[in-house]
C-alpha cells in the first residue's frame, strides 16, 4: 500500500507515499561495511492462493492510524518512521505526516503467536538518532507500568530480534524521545498463526517513499539513495515481494 506524505522546508515539497508490502518468507542480513540492512524474499511453493483481502488497504491504515491483521500472519515488520525522534508537541512540521509518523501503523492489532520485529528507518543526516522503545501491558495491574519488552537501542537499519507478546493490550513508548505514543493489542487466537494449507505463512509490514525519484539522489555523505515508488515496485518484483496497496496522502 502506498502512503503519501509532504514535507514543507522553505517552499520545498516531497511527495511520499505509504506502502503495505507481503511476502512469504523472509530473511534478515546486515552488511557491516555500510551497516545496511538486506532483506531477501524466498519463494515458497503452494498451490493454494492467498487472500490477501482480509489485510485492510493503505488508505485505511492511514485514515484510521490502526491495522488489524489476520491470524495466518505469521510475522509483522514494525517500521520505526523516518524523523521519529522529532517531538510530537513541538515538532510536527517536521515529521513525514501527522499520521502514523512514528511507527507504521500507530495502533497495531494481532492475534497471539504473530511474532514482531522493529526496523528503524529514521536515517541520520549529519546526527544519528537511535531509538530504544519499550513496550508495557497497560492491562496488567499488578506489573503496572513494568516494561513487556524493550528492543534495547537500534541504529539506523537494525532490526528488533523477533518476539512475540501475551495476549493484552501494550503501549509503546520511545525512552530517548517525545513521541506520540503507539499501541499494540494481542487477540486470543483461537484459529492458529497458518491457513487452511499450513503453508505461505505471511510476513507483512508498510513503508514510506517519495512517489517519484527526488532531484537530488545524494545524501550530505555522498551515498546515493534511489527510493522512490517505481524503485520499490521494481526491487520488490524482483525479490518476490507483493506491494498489496498504494496510497498517496497528498
Amino acid at each position: 500500500m502506498t502512503l503519501t506524505s509532504v514535507i514543507n522546508i522553505k517552499s520545498i515539497c516531497i511527495c511520499a507515499f505509504l506502502a503495505i508490502s507481503v511476502v512469504s518468507v523472509l530473511s534478515f542480513g546486515s552488511n557491516t561495511k555500510d551497516n545496511l540492512i538486506s532483506i531477501y524474499a524466498q519463494e515458497v511453493t503452494s498451490n493454494v492462493t492467498t487472500n490477501y483481502s482480509n489485510i485492510p488497504s493503505a488508505e485505511s491504515v492511514h485514515t484510521t492510524e490502526i491495522l488489524k491483521l489476520p491470524a495466518n500472519v505469521d510475522t509483522f515488520v514494525m517500521l520505526i518512521v523516518n524523523e521519529a525522534h522529532e517531538s510530537w508537541k513541538e515538532e510536527q512540521h517536521k515529521l513525514i505526516t501527522d499520521k502514523n509518523a512514528y511507527f507504521i501503523p500507530t495502533n497495531l492489532v494481532i492475534y497471539e503467536g504473530t511474532k514482531l520485529i522493529f526496523l528503524d528507518a529514521d536515517a541520520p543526516w549529519d546526527t544519528s538518532h537511535p531509538h530504544d522503545l519499550e513496550l508495557v501491558n497497560v492491562n496488567n495491574r499488578e506489573n503496572s507500568g513494568a516494561s513487556s519488552f524493550s528492543t534495547g537501542t537500534l541504529d539506523y537499519t537494525n532490526t528488533s530480534e523477533p518476539f512475540t507478546l501475551p495476549v493484552g493490550n501494550y503501549s509503546i513508548t520511545d525512552k530517548d524521545y517525545e513521541i506520540k505514543g503507539g499501541t499494540i493489542n494481542v487477540l486470543e487466537n483461537n484459529q492458529g498463526n497458518s491457513n487452511i494449507s499450513g503453508n505461505n505463512k505471511l510476513i507483512v509490514g508498510g513503508f514510506y517513499t517519495p512517489t517519484n525519484q527526488v532531484k537530488d539522489t545524494k545524501d550530505n555523505d555522498g551515498n546515493s539513495h534511489p527510493g522512490s515508488l517505481a524503485y520499490y515496485r521494481q526491487a520488490f518484483n524482483e525479490n518476490g515481494i507483493e506491494i498489496l496497496s498504494e496510497y498517496n496522502l497528498f
